[in-house]
């Protein structure tokens, strides 16, 4: 780390005087976020405990020639409230590197890149080409917490139309909290499990261990596909996506362990092991969006022919001739939004649906059915360097939350304040998807300085 660390200052100190010859372009930004637990959360385990301590360094270079470019952005990260301490805390990830060419007709980018897909905003559709990062709370609240992909790019482009074909060769799975001490890895696999023995009429409570997760072998014959057609009429926009590749999260195994056993006594559950594994997906999809006046009108929706759902854990541990720890089902999405943005207002409303078709006896998932609706809406004060904003997503199956109010203040054109906080609120009956973090509700501060 201490390696990292002196190359960085050195190309930094090295490229800010080459910004100022073209063909170079020199820029990034510096951000700190802190926040703690808000007031009202569990007072034994999470008010007034910090959840963000984050400062990040992240600057991006593009040096560019004629119809060629090449593009780096890294990012240098301190979390303060991380487990580990000292350079422990740091973390240095390159989030993109490519080569570019373009013409008038065609291009072609090689190397690690972001892309989203899909016209929903805050709802993942169709944009699945790139993986989640859901390592950390910071991750997961950030604006940008989708993860590059390794790959090739052929674009085709003309005056009503673009297409783009990617392969992926590498395998990019969703970033997980499965370190020892981190607050969200209760989320995915809890410390332990009330395992009950009913010859013995008594109640076990086994810990929990992670295993190995494996992942697609590192061959040609494994890669990932994707397609993008992409029109633009007087009155339409609309795309049509292929997919197929890789789910980028694992489906989990469990494994009851047992002791010695010892004479008369049989052996003894001792514990339970996860593993996982990922298996591969197809999807079709298609987006268009239709302005009128201030009003634009966003449609979208993707098809999942035999998707691998994951069974849950019971039905695992219940029964050990299980073939696998997940069954195909198809499944639907679909996501409908309005736009309106009436004299300096931006208002935003999105309604989104999900159904899984066929049996769910043995699936973790409950409800053939899901849907939610999301609305967010801004306004800019003072000459656009003071903005409020208040997003919201509902659940209609559990009737669980999240909102998110906010206010930022512009002191110059680079630097940037927010105060805001994340309210995760659970359903009257059941936590539901959102209202399980409902003690990871917190109140943050925000500064940014960009340049």
């Amino acid at each position: 780390m201490k390696k990292i660390l002196i190359t960085i200052c050195a190309l930094t100190a090295f490229l800010l005087p080459l910004t100022a010859q073209s063909g170079l372009d020199f820029s990034g930004e510096v951000e700190s976020s802190w926040g703690a637990a808000a007031p009202w959360t569990d007072s034994d385990t999470a008010a007034g405990r910090f959840l963000l301590g984050n400062t990040s360094f992240t600057p991006s270079l593009e040096a560019y020639w004629g119809n060629s470019s090449a593009f780096v952005q890294g990012s240098l990260s301190y979390d303060a409230t991380s487990a580990g301490k000292g350079l422990d805390a740091l973390d240095f990830s390159l989030d993109e590197v490519y080569l570019d060419y373009s013409d008038s007709f065609w291009g072609i980018r090689i190397g690690r890149q972001k892309a989203a897909w899909g016209k929903a905003d805050g709802v993942d559709i169709t944009n699945i080409i790139c993986p989640s990062d859901m390592s950390s709370f910071a991750a997961m609240t950030s604006d940008d917490s989708k993860l590059a992909v390794d790959a090739v790019r052929l674009s085709f482009s003309g005056s009503f139309f673009t297409a783009d074909f990617w392969w992926i060769p590498f395998f990019t799975p969703s970033a997980l909290p499965l370190e020892e001490g981190n607050s969200l890895r209760k989320f995915l696999v809890p410390a332990s499990v009330e395992f009950p023995l009913a010859a013995l009429n008594t109640v076990l409570t086994l810990p929990v261990n992670i295993a190995s997760l494996e992942e697609p072998e590192l061959a040609l014959w494994n890669g990932e596909y994707a397609l993008k057609l992409s029109g633009y009429l007087s009155a339409l926009d609309f795309s049509l996506y292929g997919f197929y590749g890789w789910d980028d999260l694992p489906f989990l195994d469990y494994t009851i362990t047992y002791g010695e056993a010892i004479a008369p006594y049989p052996a003894m559950p001792n514990g339970i092991t996860v593993s996982g594994t990922y298996k591969r997906m197809a999807m079709i999809g298609a987006d268009a969006a239709l302005p009128l006046g201030e009003t634009v009108i966003r449609l979208e929706t993707a098809f999942f022919p035999q998707r691998h759902f994951q069974k849950s854990a019971s039905s695992i541990m219940q029964d050990s001739a299980l073939a696998s720890a997940e069954e195909k089902r198809n499944e639907l999405s679909a996501l409908a939004g309005i736009d309106w943005m009436p004299s300096g207002w931006t208002i935003t409303a999105q309604y989104f649906c999900d159904a899984v078709f066929g049996d769910l006896e043995n699936l973790e998932r409950e409800e053939a059915y899901t849907h939610g609706a999301t609305l967010s809406i801004s306004k800019s004060f003072v000459n656009e360097t003071l903005e409020t904003s208040l997003s919201a997503l509902v659940n209609f199956g559990d009737f669980d939350s999240l909102i998110s109010p906010s206010v930022s203040y512009s002191l110059s054109d680079q630097i940037k304040f927010s105060l805001g906080a994340y309210i995760f609120i659970p359903g009257p009956e059941e936590d539901g998807e959102y209202g399980a973090y409902k003690d990871l509700s917190s109140i943050y501060l925000n500064a940014k300085f960009s340049f």
